[in-house]
This record gives structure tokens, C-alpha cells and sequence, in this order.
């Protein structure tokens, strides 16, 4: 039998997410101790909801563009350092704990169409449950992935995500932070990233009906 803290999560899933598509208007972020400015933009939807014996399954795409500019010696940012393009697969999964009650379990990356994508073969350890009425997921990195930095050096990093999925005036919105960390590839010790992100808010679209052949 179902718990209803499961139910909850699923029926907000089937009722308010699945089939859904969600935008984020364009957010300027820098990274690097500021050497990096990156401006970007994405549309997430999600789909494949499935359940299993003791939990559930689904899929999130998200179509991410963006820019990255380099600050050149005179401090201005300039011509555009890469570009971060790509639409990714995140598949997550996700199980009741018979000793707790509470659902936890992983978001994995599928796949990219970058075939440099720096989040390749990330996870992530993820928690959801309902809270006044908002579908609450928490997610946070296991390991690190590859953060670039300027002059295309590279550093061990990771980052934990918080969502707050909610319907206002019957329309999908979701609410995101994103906390950054350094970490030591050796230890896996996690500090906390001089870079800062914005908080992120997407908001359901909807497309119009093809037009007649």
C-alpha cells in the first residue's frame, strides 16, 4: 500500500507536472571569482512518469542556451569564451524508505547533445515531499563534475539544487537555487564556492496546435 506522503508526491507529479514544459527568462550569472560572465536561458519538460513497486520513475529534458564571455585584461568582458548549448536527459528514481517513510533516491544524467558537456556522468541524491501544497525536491550532486574557468582551465566542482514546484493561477511554476562548491577531487571534501547563482524562475508555456497540412 501506497503511503500518502507517495501518493501525494505522485498525484502532484500525473496532475501538475508530467506533460508540462517550464521557461526560465534569460539570468546573468559569473563564475571564476567573476573572470567568467555567462548569460543563458533553458526550457525543461518533463515526461515518462512510471511507478514502481516502491517508488517511481521520470524523466526531465532540459534545453539549455547560453553564452560565455571572458573578462579580458582591461576588465571588459569580450567575444564569446563558448557557448553551453545542449539538451540533456536526467532520469530520476526514486524509492520509499520502509524506515522512515520518506522518498529518496537519485537523479541520473542520461544524456547530452554536447559531446563536451562538463555534467557528463553526474548523479544526484534526491529528496521530495509535499509541502503546502508544493512539490519540494532536493537535490545534491554526489562526487563533482568538471567547472570551467577562465582561460579554459578547469576545477573540481559540484552543486546542490532546491526546487519548489507550485501551482499559481493554474499555471506550473518553479522556483530554483542553486548552491555551488569546490571540491577536492581526493577527499571529495565539499567548500563552499565563491561563486553565487541567482535564484531561477521557470514558468509554464504552452505551444500552439500545428497548423493543418
Amino acid at each position: 500500500m501506497k503511503s500518502s506522503e507517495r501518493m501525494q508526491v505522485i498525484n502532484f507529479l500525473r496532475d501538475h507536472v508530467i506533460g508540462k514544459t517550464v521557461y526560465a527568462a534569460p539570468v546573468t550569472t559569473y563564475e571564476d571569482e567573476g573572470r567568467i560572465m555567462v548569460v543563458s536561458d533553458d526550457q525543461t519538460f518533463f515526461s515518462n512518469l512510471a511507478e514502481t513497486p516502491n517508488g517511481f520513475t521520470y524523466d526531465l529534458t532540459a534545453i539549455a542556451r547560453g553564452t560565455r564571455y571572458e573578462r579580458d585584461k582591461g576588465g571588459q568582458f569580450v567575444q564569446p569564451e563558448g557557448s553551453l548549448i545542449a539538451v540533456r536527459v536526467y532520469r530520476y528514481e526514486m524509492t520509499e524508505r520502509k524506515s522512515s517513510g520518506k522518498l529518496i533516491g537519485f537523479a541520473r544524467y542520461i544524456s547530452s547533445t554536447n559531446t563536451e558537456d562538463p555534467v557528463a556522468g553526474t548523479i544526484f541524491v534526491s529528496r521530495m515531499w509535499i509541502d503546502g501544497g508544493a512539490l519540494m525536491v532536493h537535490d545534491s550532486q554526489a562526487g563533482y563534475g568538471d567547472v570551467v574557468g577562465a582561460e579554459s582551465r578547469f576545477k573540481s566542482g559540484s552543486y546542490d539544487g532546491k526546487y519548489r514546484y507550485a501551482v499559481e493561477k493554474n499555471q506550473l511554476v518553479v522556483n530554483y537555487q542553486q548552491t555551488d562548491y569546490d571540491v577536492d577531487p581526493e577527499s571529495l571534501h565539499r567548500t563552499p564556492s565563491a561563486d553565487k547563482m541567482p535564484a531561477q524562475v521557470s514558468t509554464e508555456i504552452e505551444f500552439p496546435p500545428f497548423a493543418a497540412a
